[in-house]
């Protein structure tokens, strides 16, 4: 992947010098609409400013890098993903994971917003991802069997008691257009508890890379077919807003129980 190897070395010294020699326990990247509160920040770079950053078309995604304090631990916020339907090659959607792994940042918190299949899915919970489905194929290969941390999840899951979470399947589509009722109903069968149109190939990309991941779907809406309400963007937005002191909460956990690896 030469395309990455000639801009990771310049933005991943761009972003250590944003982090003022601290290092993360856990970089974050957040989907459409959601954002957490961190307890504080003490360096951010717009997309634009990093060489190879893709920047993200798609309402609800900023295009922003902070560092800071979530928890009390060093975290790197990425704030604007990039989709594959956006007409964006798999390989350049996966350069924020790359960046990362250059960074030493071996623990990565994906986060996507979702259509709940699952009967309890309904929006304004999480469900953390403990394995998916892939509608469409992907060219990422995961290093291990299992791309989700399962040790990880289960230390969040005791020390999130109180909060609205269980664990399910993730199924991941290339989207734009939202799933018809019959792809909904073809994925319950296959074992699909939420839908959503990021986050897998990420995950992929950083097991490929040796990474730990920790996946949270926030359900922004019950999937098609399962509503009497219209699908839309703005639905998701509304629904991602509403959702961010649960997640702030959740992910203080995620990063505080993160693997404690060496780089």
């Amino acid at each position: 992947m030469n395309y990455t190897q000639s801009r990771l070395k310049p933005a991943s010294l761009l972003i250590h010098r944003c982090l003022g020699g601290r290092q993360p326990s856990a970089a974050i990247i957040l989907g459409s609409g959601l954002s957490i509160q961190l307890d504080r920040s003490y360096g951010e770079l717009p997309a634009s400013d990093i060489p190879g950053f893709v920047l993200p078309t798609v309402d609800g995604h900023i295009g922003r890098v902070v560092a800071g304090i979530l928890g009390q631990r060093d975290v790197l916020l990425i704030q604007g993903r990039v989709h594959c339907y956006e007409g964006i090659p798999e390989k350049n959607v996966a350069f924020q994971v790359h960046l990362i792994r250059e960074l030493g940042i071996r623990n990565i918190v994906l986060v996507s917003a979702a259509g709940g299949i699952r009967g309890d899915l309904d929006p304004g919970s999480m469900m953390l991802v403990e394995d998916h489905l892939c509608a469409q194929p992907l060219q990422a290969k995961a290093k291990r069997g299992a791309v989700y941390d399962a040790g990880w999840r289960q230390r969040v899951i005791t020390a999130s008691d109180g909060l609205r979470v269980s664990c399910g399947v993730f199924v991941w589509t290339i989207g734009p257009s939202y799933e018809t009722p019959a792809e909904i109903v073809a994925f319950e069968r296959r074992g699909g508890n939420a839908v959503g149109m990021s986050l897998v190939p990420e995950a992929l990309w950083a097991s490929a890379l040796g990474m730990r991941v920790f996946a949270v779907a926030v359900i922004t809406n019950r999937a098609s077919g399962l509503s009497k309400r219209k699908l839309g963007h703005s639905e998701v937005l509304r629904a991602a807003f509403n959702a961010q002191a649960n997640l702030t909460q959740l992910l203080v956990h995620a990063v505080a129980q993160s693997p404690k690896l060496h780089v």
